[in-house]
């Protein structure tokens, strides 16, 4: 069994949200889209933990901005009897249960035919004196203006009540069996040092350790027995003290009929609750307590635990592992080290969801079970990467193939972004960000855009997940090379991409990159100049005084080019701290032209 579907209406940034999630899913996405919102709305049905009753009293906060803001206007502008109060609502939908599963759930079936049950939170409004609210509300923005009014509004969080239903009908769930489908949230704050001591029974590892059954702890209880009668039974320096103890209490203390002032030492409580908070962690080689360990070494070992829990399986029905931002502390060789080991084997009492902002994270796990949640407009969508390819179709499974090998932490940034620039080369990589900096003066980074190397020409495989459905906007900066056998390239590609949402640009005067910036400087002496001693630095020896002075004059492109054909990224980097200087030392004077195919790149990323 797993949840293969989420549905979520009007909690927090989701307005109306659906998501379908496999065994094992990856979700990747930019900041503040709702990764972490996902999670906690699966648990306020899931979680049944302390913590998770709290969460599911919600607060206005929790409640989506817009449904409030619709409520608000409602009563302004309906009767009374037309206003609806806004709920948040949270449908997992499960599939393939086990026969053991189907006891569980046999009151949340959804579709039986098809062994689909659906169980549910809901936070409504419960209040019997709905009318009286409204019409205090409406008594209380009379007479004031649309805007007045809707700060006048209040919204009637203390009469909203949670449920916990299930099934077609939305019966509510029995507490008993809802427990049995459990979840374990690895928030992105998680307190490794803290959760892997058992001192409580509010903490991971004691949970962990409580879950196995009392007959496999027998051997270490019936040590802690023995040991116990040892401390009761010592003869030396417990004796002495326990005697010395009874004579001071005999001396400040009244004896009664029932008692007397005799005292027993004992090692512990026998209780197994008791035994397991005493029981902690070491980790390395020289093992140390978790109190001495890094941040980082203390999060890959509480990676490590739960999963290694997910295969301790008895009298579990079904249990969600929810892990946050699993890179949380740690480097990016580590990172990427435990992308590759996070293994997955599908079993139907367990299933993994896994957010991440990392691109080292993202790059190395499975391509198929990764999903991306983007904005499209006001509305928070998904996508899956792999979605739209079918593997049967030689030329998709070409694009599969080449994505699982080179979709490294660079080219993954594409999943962070809103915007992005696919480039053939370093050169390009190094100088576009520099270019746009130059033209509006801010970075790319300001508007949420991500230049990506292709490294060659390899934009179809990129290009072909977003013409599948994953709404980014992207503008791809290619070179005609009407010279090679690629000639065609460009146009093939704009008769196959160019859309709203994507747009190929060429070099319009040149078949380079290179080439292109020559020619679009050459018309004015100072730039001329101004690129002339990039190339002296570039390479001193060709590029020398006599060299120089005659670019100074007139430009040689194809000489120009020989200069940089084997030096482009030496090039790109010196041109590109030559324009950082400028951009401090004198602003206004910028002797150099972004070439006009870059300009309307630049234009298309920005929706002018």
């Amino acid at each position: 069994m797993y949840i293969n579907k989420v549905v979520i209406e009007n909690f927090r940034n989701f307005k109306s949200f659906e998501i379908e999630l496999k065994a094992f899913t990856i979700i990747i996405g930019e900041n503040n889209i709702g990764k972490s919102n996902l999670l906690e709305a699966i648990s306020l049905v899931l979680s049944n933990d302390i913590q998770a009753y709290k969460k599911r009293r919600l607060e206005i906060e929790d409640i989506n901005f817009e449904a409030i803001s619709e409520f608000k206007r409602n009563i302004i502008e309906k009767e009374i009897e037309d206003v609806v109060f806004p709920e948040v609502r949270v449908d997992l939908y499960v599939k393939e249960p086990n026969w053991d599963q189907e006891t569980v759930i046999d009151n949340w079936w959804y579709d039986f035919e098809n062994k689909i049950a659906r169980f549910s939170y809901l936070f409504s409004y419960k209040s019997k004196n709905k009318k009286q609210f409204l019409l205090r509300q409406k008594e209380n923005i009379s007479g004031k203006s649309e805007i007045e009014a809707i700060e006048y509004i209040d919204f009637p969080i203390e009469s909203y009540e949670f449920e916990l239903l299930g099934g077609v009908s939305d019966t509510k769930a029995d507490g008993y069996y809802l427990k049995m489908l459990k979840m374990d949230y690895l928030d992105a704050l998680r307190d490794a040092k803290r959760e892997l001591n058992s001192n409580s029974d509010k903490k991971l590892l004691y949970r962990i350790l409580s879950d196995r059954k009392e007959e496999k702890f027998e051997n270490i209880k019936s040590l802690i027995i023995e040991l116990d009668k040892a401390v009761k039974s010592d003869k030396n320096v417990l004796e002495i003290l326990r005697k010395d103890i009874g004579d001071y209490l005999d001396k400040i203390s009244l004896e009664t009929e029932t008692s007397n002032n005799n005292v027993e030492f004992m090692f512990s409580s026998i209780e197994l609750s008791e035994v397991l908070k005493k029981i902690g962690l070491q980790y390395g080689d020289d093992a140390i307590s978790i109190d001495r360990n890094g941040l980082g070494r203390n999060n890959l070992l509480y990676i490590a635990v739960i999963m290694a829990h997910l295969y301790e399986k008895e009298n579990e029905y079904f249990r969600l592992v929810a892990l946050e931002e699993p890179e949380a502390h740690i480097s990016p060789i580590l990172q990427r080290h435990l992308s590759i080991n996070i293994k997955y084997e599908y079993d139907d009492k367990q299933q993994i969801i896994v957010t991440t902002h990392s691109t080292h994270i993202a790059s190395y796990l499975e391509l198929q079970n990764t999903v991306v949640l983007y904005k499209d407009g006001s509305e928070i969508r998904n996508h899956y990467l792999l979605s739209g390819f079918d593997e049967k179709k030689p030329a998709d499974k070409k694009t599969v193939r080449y994505l699982q090998k080179w979709l490294n932490a660079t080219n993954s940034t594409m999943f962070f972004s809103r915007k992005v620039i696919f480039v053939e080369g370093i050169a390009e990589e190094i100088l576009i960000p520099i270019f746009y900096q130059w033209k509006y003066g801010e970075s790319l980074d300001k508007i949420n855009c991500q230049v990506v190397n292709v490294n060659g020409v390899a934009f179809s495989h990129f290009l072909e997940i977003v013409k599948n459905g994953y709404f980014i906007k992207s503008a791809v900066l290619t070179d005609s090379d009407c010279t090679k056998r690629t000639e065609t390239r460009a146009e093939e590609l704009k008769e196959k991409y160019d859309s709203n949402i994507t747009r190929i640009f060429v070099t319009e005067k040149s078949d380079t990159f290179e080439k292109e910036l020559f020619v679009t400087n050459k018309g004015k002496k100072a730039n001329r100049v101004y690129l002339a001693d990039v190339l002296g630095k570039v390479r001193p020896n060709k590029c020398n005084d006599v060299f120089r002075e005659k670019c100074y004059n007139a430009f040689d492109i194809d000489e120009l080019f020989e200069c940089v054909e084997k030096y482009k990224s030496e090039f790109a980097f010196e041109l590109g701290e030559a324009m950082e200087r400028t951009l401090k030392k004198s602003p206004r004077n910028k002797p150099f032209i972004i070439p006009k195919y870059i300009l309307d790149a630049f234009k298309f990323i920005m929706g002018d």
